[in-house]
């Protein structure tokens, strides 16, 4: 029977975590500066990235500018990272105005596809052990209203 050493697991959740916000980081930064009229060349100069690279990455930011916007997952890579407490961490997710999941319907009809919500964020993490059960248990009672609506959605 295999054993799981979970510090090291928690070691590469925590590597990954930094890597995740480190990316998201670096694409604000290159974002803000094509913003304020800094070259691509100007851009790579100062972060070492070569310039096609930067060029995928602002017409990526072009097309899809929510890439930008602060999201459940990444407070909680924040937290993972060391970047910020538990306390914190909740202070932020307690305070979220969650969106919540839903299948469209057009025209009555329930299509074959499904529209995420920021709280599949929160049940992801919470599955990976990104969330303790306490954690997990104090956002859903700050919910249940809107929890309790989805569900009836459904």
């Amino acid at each position: 029977m295999d054993t799981i050493d979970h510090k090291a697991v928690a070691a590469l959740d925590a590597a990954a975590a930094r890597r995740r916000v480190a990316d998201l980081d670096v694409l604000r930064a290159v974002a803000e500066a094509n913003a304020a009229n800094i070259t691509q060349r100007v851009i790579h100069e100062h972060i070492g990235i070569s310039q096609p690279t930067i060029h995928r990455m602002l017409r990526t930011v072009l097309e899809n500018p929510a890439l930008l916007d602060r999201t459940p997952t990444e407070v909680i890579d924040r937290r993972t990272a060391g970047q910020i407490s538990d306390t914190e961490m909740m202070q932020v997710l307690l305070d979220w105005n969650f969106t919540f999941g839903r299948v469209p319907v057009s025209g009555g009809i329930s299509a074959d596809a499904y529209e995420q919500g920021s709280w599949d964020e929160i049940e992801r993490a919470y599955y990976r052990g990104l969330l303790t059960d306490d954690e997990i248990g104090r956002l859903m009672e700050r919910n249940k209203d809107a929890l309790k609506q989805a569900a009836r959605s459904a």
